[in-house]
């Protein structure tokens, strides 16, 4: 054999060689293009997944604000409601009933008032400003003078759940309260109908408080009638000044 043969034949060889390489360099690509693909396709779909768990921030502020609402249905009917303070009364303080751990019925607090020797768990409110006035006008046209001047604005929605609301605004919602003293009832109807009167029990917060300032004048007729609320029909003493 010559020199030449076995120079082509080692170039055969080489050139084999070269082309089983680069089979192997194909099929390596081709395996590591498909795994490529598979994991790229697999990231793309928790990608997604992960998206679609994402809720709006916008979606989550509604969300709360719908639930906010719904804290308190009272809100529906009346979202303030209007105390007309006592002279040791203080909105930055928060307000409390006299005797938060009392029992007293609703008919007799109403009737009676919270006189000074006289406590209860209620805190007395009015439905709207305008029978808050006038029920401030009617105790400045009296001659007592309890410091009553100032009236507090008490956000419903913002009350605590703990703080329970009485209405007693309507006929049917005062039903219920009456005792078996018909002289009380009567008394009870007609001033929780006359100032549009709604109870609390519980603690009302600070943060629920706005200070309306009594600006010195008597904004609310009082004449007629009406001043009859100032008296008692059994004893004609002075009565319901301090129930608020």
């Amino acid at each position: 054999m010559d020199a030449s043969s076995v120079t082509i034949g080692s170039e055969d060889i080489e050139i084999h060689k070269n082309k089983a390489e680069k089979i192997v360099q194909t099929v390596s690509i081709r395996k590591r293009r498909n795994l490529t693909s598979l994991t790229d396709e697999q990231t793309i779909k928790k990608i997604k997944t992960d998206f679609d768990n994402i809720v709006p921030e916008e979606e989550n502020d509604e969300n709360n604000i719908q639930q906010h609402v719904k804290r308190r249905k009272e809100t529906v009917k009346f979202p303030k409601l209007y105390r007309l303070l006592h002279d040791n009364e203080n909105v930055t303080e928060g307000l409390s009933a006299k005797s938060p751990n009392a029992r007293k019925d609703v008919a007799t607090h109403v009737a009676t008032g919270s006189r000074r020797d006289y406590h209860s768990q209620y805190i007395s409110t009015c439905a709207s400003l305008e029978k808050a006035e006038y029920f401030r006008n009617l105790k400045l046209q009296s001659g007592y003078s309890w410091g009553m001047k100032h009236i507090a604005e008490i956000d419903v929605d913002g009350l605590p759940e703990k703080v329970e609301i009485i209405d007693l605004t309507t006929k049917p919602l005062k039903k219920k309260y009456e005792i078996s003293d018909i002289a009380t009832n009567k008394i009870f109807h007609k001033f929780a109908e006359r100032h549009q009167e709604v109870l609390l029990v519980g603690t009302v917060p600070a943060s629920c408080l706005k200070l309306i300032e009594f600006a010195g004048d008597s904004d609310v007729d009082t004449n007629g009638s009406d001043s009859e609320d100032l008296f008692d029909i059994s004893n004609s003493s002075l009565i319901n000044l301090e129930s608020f």
